[in-house]
């Protein structure tokens, strides 16, 4: 299963590009604005891309085109694509650019990738059984502890790990030790 890691140097910009991903049928695993942050979370992850800006906070493109594991690949979103030396393996777009193009991209640089079906629904993922289990737990202690339903519990979640930048699952497991 590719993922797709969004990596801009304003937080702004990375949800805004997640956002139009997601309204697209692809669901990024991580958004953010850090390259540490990429980079952890690609040596954690099996395969698939980083998308990131022309300019990053903590490392330039090129470092991170050297760090980050061979079986990622980067696609570069830039305003300057002809004065900068480009990593070898990097797919560099220049902007602004259409989404299709974007897609387009990421779609030959990923093996597998997210697909809508022709209702214009988005396919769910679906999580190991582990994974299931935190996401669970972490949803009875709220209710229990907080008073939660359970809709507003998976919300908090969800909404808890889009402002942390951390998965549904690692925020589970977040909420798990600090509720017990």
């Amino acid at each position: 299963m590719s993922s797709i890691i969004v990596l801009m140097s304003k937080i702004e910009e990375a949800r805004k590009i997640g956002g139009l991903l997601n309204k697209h049928g692809y669901r990024p695993d991580l958004v953010c604005s850090l390259a540490a942050d990429a980079l952890s979370e690609s040596c954690r992850l099996e395969n698939g891309v980083i998308i990131c800006g022309g300019r990053l906070h903590d490392m330039s493109f090129v470092e991170l085109g050297d760090c980050i594991p061979r079986y990622f690949n980067l696609i570069i979103l830039t305003r300057n694509v002809m004065n900068e030396e480009y990593p070898d393996r990097a797919v560099k777009l220049e902007l602004p650019l259409k989404m299709s193009e974007l897609i387009g991209a990421i779609e030959r640089e990923s093996g597998r990738y997210y697909r809508r079906p022709s209702d214009n629904k988005v396919i769910k993922q679906s999580r190991n059984p582990e994974d299931l289990k935190y996401i669970n737990l972490a949803k009875d202690l709220l209710m229990k502890n907080k008073g939660m339903s359970e809709p507003e519990a998976h919300r908090y979640l969800q909404k808890t790990g889009m402002d942390t930048g951390t998965s549904l699952v690692e925020t589970a497991r977040m909420v798990i030790l600090l509720e017990q």
